[in-house]
């Protein structure tokens, strides 16, 4: 998986609220977050967390970027670099570059059913309306 991209319009969701509902979704499997808004949209990381990970330097994450308005929006999912300071720099690069932005990742290592199970979570909440 390098990222993958799905677009939605006319849905009226309130993208504020679901980059909150999706960092949730996250923690309740377990994962380490973290997010920031900028102009453009939003950015979610999770990873999961432990020192083995950390000794190993596995500094990958899931990287979510939303990027648009309320009633026409994209959502991006891909494996991306672990940012220490999720700053300004940081979420202009997957805003402005994304393809850039993410890396190139095994499928082995990151799990294929995560995906599916956070895109079906996403699309219920997206049809339920987040308003």
């Amino acid at each position: 998986m390098k990222y993958a991209i799905r677009e939605y319009k006319g849905k009226n969701v309130d993208l504020s609220k679901l980059s909150s509902i999706i960092e949730n979704y996250f923690r309740e499997e377990n994962f380490v977050t973290q997010s920031s808004q900028h102009p453009r949209g939003y950015v979610i990381q999770a990873k999961k967390g432990g020192i083995f990970r950390t000794i190993l330097g596995m500094d990958r994450a899931f990287t979510i970027v939303l990027v648009g308005d309320s009633s026409d929006f994209k959502v991006q999912i891909g494996v991306g670099k672990w940012l220490q300071d999720l700053g300004v720099a940081a979420i202009e690069a997957f805003l402005i570059t994304p393809v850039v932005a993410f890396v190139e990742v095994p499928e082995s290592l990151w799990s294929f059913e995560l995906e599916h199970e956070f895109w079906q979570f996403l699309e219920n909440q997206i049809n339920l309306g987040i308003q």
